[in-house]
């Protein structure tokens, strides 16, 4: 069995394959490091981190848990997928993997949306090549910091407005930030579009990406686990299919 391991900035998230099937998820805050309690044999992990602070403890918890091999993936290492970028070591191990997920199971040309800490686009070329992307604050860092630096604008959970002209505040951000993030979307994948071809593909993913995709149809598919798929594509590369 395979262990994939999701490091974000905010958030840990752990998916245990058997063959191609994710039969478990786990999902932590990324701080303090939690480990999940796994009874199943691991023949060996694969780790996309984008917290380096973290990895070597992260690296010594799960040898000492599972005692397997643990692989960090990374844009010079990742198997299977061209990075046409001159400075590979500042792109992040997620939107690699992200890519090489999308190509595997939608084909190309395609962009990848991903709502996360920062909402980012990737280029995937027609040959599964990585392009390279944009990066963008995510909406939950942006909510925060309308909160932290505007002294009268309340903090908001995060949900769909009625309307696009809010009658109050609240109502006013909520609009701000869901169709903002929408027209953002919109333009973006329009943009990439015009590099890419018509025919793109557009994969989104993240844990917003149901809210924000829902007012848009320039979106073809969400899945939520591409990055823990794009992972276990990986172990297969690497260590053969595991059972």
């Amino acid at each position: 069995m395979f262990l994939t391991i999701d490091l974000g900035n905010t958030n840990i998230v752990f998916g245990l394959f058997k063959g191609k099937k994710l039969v478990r998820e786990w999902r932590f805050p990324a701080r303090p490091l939690k480990i999940p309690k796994i009874k199943d044999k691991i023949d060996a992990i694969m780790i996309a981190s984008v917290v380096p602070s973290l990895n070597k403890d992260l690296k010594a918890a799960v040898r000492r848990r599972f005692k397997c091999r643990v692989h960090f993936v990374s844009a010079e290492n990742i198997p299977g997928l061209k990075v046409r970028l001159r400075n590979k070591r500042e792109i992040g191990a997620d939107r690699v993997v992200d890519a090489l997920a999308t190509y595997k199971l939608y084909g190309g040309p395609a962009v990848v949306v991903d709502f996360g800490t920062a909402t980012t686009f990737d280029a995937v070329s027609a040959k599964g090549e990585y392009l390279g992307g944009a990066i963008a604050p995510g909406i939950v860092l942006a909510r925060d910091v309308l909160y932290e630096q505007a002294a009268k604008l309340p903090k908001i959970k995060i949900s769909a407005p009625k309307g696009v002209v809010g009658k109050n505040t609240e109502a006013a951000i909520r609009s701000g930030l869901v169709f903002g993030y929408v027209a953002m979307v919109e333009g973006m994948v329009g943009r990439f579009k015009r590099k890419l071809g018509k025919k793109a593909k557009v994969i989104a993913t993240g844990g917003l990406s149901r809210l924000i995709c829902k007012y848009t149809t320039v979106v073809d598919r969400i899945d939520l686990k591409l990055t823990l798929k794009g992972l276990r594509m990986i172990g297969e590369e690497l260590y053969g299919r595991r059972t």
